[in-house]
């Protein structure tokens, strides 16, 4: 199958600052650090393909791409969520998901830490040794950008972009704490590119 040369590039604009973890915790103050890169917070493309992912298979499940995105579990499995995502163990997707990164790569004046505590939910009173710390990036109105690309089967080619515009239109928050208001964004620009540009 001949394969279509494919490059979208993306905006999020975030509503509430967003904590992307790196799973390591702080000596002290922190117990978990924003994810950086040159000490600069990015969003990894994997949690943007995770996430993706997740809705692809939501909207699936729902019947929004008939048979064709129903997802078989086989090896050779053809669905629109082993397409684009691949499959565990077995083929990479035809897609790659970069960093998102800020579109104002300012000083670290937009860094914050957001404090929570985890409540019992039986006896609905603060749970011993349950205060947490996290770093945020972020805040209202910054703009993370980044960019998807690959080669994709031409007879799938705008199938899988309007698949990748629901999925960025079905999401509405990532990263930790998204129930506690950390991570919120709208999907600024989502648009095809003719040609992939240096991120």
């Amino acid at each position: 199958m001949k394969g279509a040369r494919l490059c979208i590039e993306y905006r999020l604009k975030l509503k509430t600052p967003v904590h992307i973890g790196t799973g390591v915790g702080g000596a002290g103050f922190l117990d978990s650090y924003t994810y950086r890169e040159n000490g600069i917070p990015i969003i990894p493309g994997s949690t943007i393909k995770g996430r993706l992912r997740a809705a692809v298979r939501a909207l699936a499940g729902a019947g929004m791409y008939g048979e064709a995105g129903i997802c078989r579990g086989s090896d050779d499995c053809s669905c629109l969520e082993c397409l684009i995502f691949g499959r565990a163990e077995y083929r990479k997707g035809c897609l790659c998901f970069d960093d998102a990164r800020p579109v104002q790569e300012e000083d670290e004046h937009w860094l914050g830490v957001r404090s929570g505590i985890g409540i019992d939910r039986y006896r609905r009173v603060a749970r011993d040794g349950a205060l947490y710390t996290v770093e945020t990036a972020g805040g209202e109105n910054l703009v993370y950008r980044g960019r998807i690309s690959g080669a994709v089967p031409e007879v799938y080619r705008e199938q899988v972009i309007a698949v990748l515009k629901d999925a960025f239109a079905y999401n509405y928050s990532l990263g930790f704490g998204k129930s506690r208001g950390l991570g919120w964004f709208q999907t600024e620009i989502m648009e095809e590119k003719q040609e992939c540009s240096t991120p």
